[in-house]
């Protein structure tokens, strides 16, 4: 099944707010065999809106609408909605009750400007809003569904997952999607593509493989459909998600759909393994991924963001002939900022970096996005150089990949290994 995402506001369009619901709307509803076909964005005003919904529903039988739903004069979807629907309003007193419970527990007086969210067309069944003030509103006419939410994302996350999905699940026969995820570093998707045609070849029709690269990391997301005339259960996918292990296992950093430095940190943690970092390049963003896991405090005292050579000789130790006969971007330098703050801070393991980020800096022989790793125990050490391409941001989000790469290389820690 195919469906169509509509969004509403000047302020999506100028830039001023970043729609990320439509790929929260891409993930969830794909979770479910609903693919989008096509999002647009349209301003608040009536026409365009009716505009948008007639194009939408000459394509697909399903759309999402967000935006406009608040109490102010400038949204104004309820009213253009009661005139595509032709129809006038009418009063739900759940909505009214829930406004009323809000206002008390605030402390606040509900106006009338406020009453007037429980107003809602009459040809619409209200989706209750818990979290908010808004109420979203499905309709059903022809067969076709629109279903029009606020665009707090906080209210759409809830709406969708509690009201939305439920009831498509209800209204629209839909195929089985399951999905199976590993992440996979410092491989290119193009070479992984080559290494996986094989793979690629053998795949039966209910079967797909997507690449989803970011940052020299690449998800591989291997999915299956299962139609409601096939066996309802099938142990494909989790069989050739197996192929497609052995066929990268060098390349796999872990398993699931997770982000490699949260998957890290619990590996740190299960096993008590105490780690610090010594940042320059990377200003503190590989020591930042790393403590969001809750009870990292466990296994982390602390880390230093040695930007200045004079940091890097006072508090780690950095003997300055090394800095001033090799430079601060160079193996023994990031050698050097590992071991002294490992030894500062008497942990297990330490990751140091310096580079050049950019956008200045660079020379002939160390260009911009050119970066040294060092990763270090009491008994191993190892460092590395990296030519990473790309603005200031996307060369320290790729350090920090490398970075954690480097510490799996280090720790040998297999691929199946239980964070």
């Amino acid at each position: 099944m195919e469906a169509e995402i509509i969004t509403i506001g000047d302020e999506l369009l100028i830039g001023q707010t970043i729609d990320t619901n439509s790929a929260y709307f891409g993930q969830q509803l794909g979770g479910i065999g609903i693919s989008i076909k096509r999002k647009t964005a349209i301003s608040d005003h009536a026409q365009a809106i009716l505009d948008a919904l007639a194009e939408a529903f000459s394509r697909v039988d399903l759309v999402i609408m967000t935006g406009g739903l608040g109490p102010t004069k400038d949204d104004i979807t309820k009213k253009t909605l009661c005139t595509y629907y032709q129809c006038g309003y009418r009063r739900d007193e759940n909505v009214l009750a829930h406004l009323a419970q809000i206002f008390e527990a605030r402390g606040r007086l509900m106006l009338e400007t406020n009453q007037v969210q429980a107003d809602v067309p009459a040809l619409c069944e209200t989706l209750h809003n818990a979290v908010g003030t808004a109420p979203g509103m499905w309709f059903d006419r022809n067969g076709k569904v629109l279903v029009s939410l606020p665009g707090v994302p906080g209210e759409v996350y809830h709406l969708t997952e509690e009201r939305v999905i439920p009831k498509l699940k209800a209204k629209f026969p839909l195929p089985t999607i399951q999905h199976r995820t590993l992440v996979t570093l410092q491989k290119a998707e193009s070479l992984l593509s080559r290494q996986l045609e094989p793979f690629e070849a053998s795949l039966p029709p209910h079967l797909s493989l997507a690449y989803l690269p970011s940052f020299n990391m690449v998800k591989l997301r291997l999915s299956q459909t299962i139609q409601n005339s096939d066996i309802p259960e099938s142990d494909d996918i989790d069989r050739y998600f197996v192929l497609l292990q052995q066929a990268i296992v060098e390349d796999v950093f872990c398993l699931g759909d997770i982000d490699p430095a949260l998957y890290l940190s619990k590996y740190l943690i299960n096993n008590n393994i105490s780690f610090t970092t010594a940042e320059s390049c990377t200003g503190g963003w590989v020591a930042h991924r790393l403590m969001q896991a809750p009870g990292i405090s466990a296994v982390y005292p602390g880390s230093l963001v040695a930007y200045a050579n004079e940091v890097k000789s006072q508090e780690l130790g950095v003997d300055r002939a090394i800095i001033e006969t090799y430079g601060a971007v160079s193996e023994n330098c990031a050698l050097a900022m590992a071991n002294g703050v490992r030894e500062k801070f008497g942990v297990d393991l330490a990751i140091a970096t310096t580079g050049i980020a950019g956008p200045g800096g660079g020379s002939k022989e160390k260009p911009v996005g050119f970066v040294y790793i060092a990763v270090c125990t009491a008994n191993e050490q190892m460092c590395k150089s990296f030519r990473l391409f790309g603005n200031r941001e996307q060369i320290i989000q790729r350090s920090s990949n490398a970075a954690l790469w480097m510490v799996k290389q280090l720790l040998k820690l297999p691929t199946d290994s239980a964070a």
